[in-house]
């Protein structure tokens, strides 16, 4: 039921697998990203794609538990491509209302492999390059924008486990780890989503942190309900994090409606 979209885990699902530090730490998480998507690009397929755009409204976007849009409406869109052989890549966007910059809105591009090893297992890895427009002071800084890559594991179309990372997170010098897992219950007519996650910064000064100058982790948790029908998308979530209501985050209920379009 649920069409193929990115990783970024909006309004998308975490992960649709039918096809969501020091100098040298970089280097290794950029180089086992690298090797993994080399692997599993290792088998060839009959040549065949699709392409698929999409357009919604969500009563607020929500990103990470953590709200974008400070409880007001955002419009989204993005445009999807998937080759049969399990390469992706697309561009996603949406309207932002934060309270702490001026930020109109986010594009996200992405790009990965996903693939199935089994009629029950599956692998994606993936990078994603996240930009935020609007607000010109720190986009002199490029405080605005940051890489992630990340790596799932799927079972079933189900159960899945995840790992993302990023090594400067939204203009910190500091990386940030999240460790995530999701299961999926699908019927004939609706799918029922169960998200956890933790998120962890990978170091903490006075002005990146979850709170106070020691905490440097949040868990955020998610129950969802989708129905595709026909070329919509509707979907129903309870997002919560243990966060306090400075970072706009807590207990937020969200619906949103998307339109998509096959080429």
């Amino acid at each position: 039921m649920t069409r193929n979209r990115a990783n970024t885990e909006n309004y998308r699902p975490m992960l649709s697998v039918r096809l969501p530090a020091a100098s040298v730490a970089k280097s290794v998480v950029h180089s086992l990203a690298a090797s993994v998507l080399v692997t599993l690009a290792a088998v060839s397929l009959p040549a065949q794609a699709e392409t698929n755009a999409q357009l919604g409204l969500v009563t607020e976007y929500v990103r990470d538990g953590i709200s974008e849009t400070r409880g007001n409406f955002a419009a989204q869109g993005g445009i999807n491509y998937v080759h049969n052989s399990g390469v992706y890549g697309g561009v996603w966007a949406s309207q932002l209302q934060r309270k702490d910059d001026d930020s109109h809105s986010e594009w996200d591009f992405y790009s990965g492999i996903s693939r199935s090893l089994t009629s029950e297992l599956g692998v994606d890895a993936g990078f994603t390059r996240y930009t935020f427009q609007g607000d010109s002071s720190r986009d002199e800084d490029n405080l605005n924008h940051y890489n992630e890559v990340h790596a799932r594991v799927s079972y079933d179309q189900s159960l899945v486990l995840g790992w993302r990372h990023t090594n400067h997170y939204i203009g910190s010098r500091f990386a940030r780890r999240v460790v995530e897992a999701s299961y999926t219950l699908h019927s004939s007519d609706f799918d029922f989503e169960f998200y956890g996650a933790q998120h962890r910064l990978l170091g903490l000064d006075d002005d990146y942190n979850y709170g106070h100058d020691d905490r440097d982790s949040y868990w955020h948790f998610r129950v969802g309900v989708e129905r595709t029908y026909n070329q919509w998308d509707y979907r129903l979530t309870l997002e919560r994090t243990n966060l306090t209501s400075d970072f706009d985050a807590g207990t937020t209920f969200q619906f949103g409606i998307h339109r998509y379009f096959d080429f």
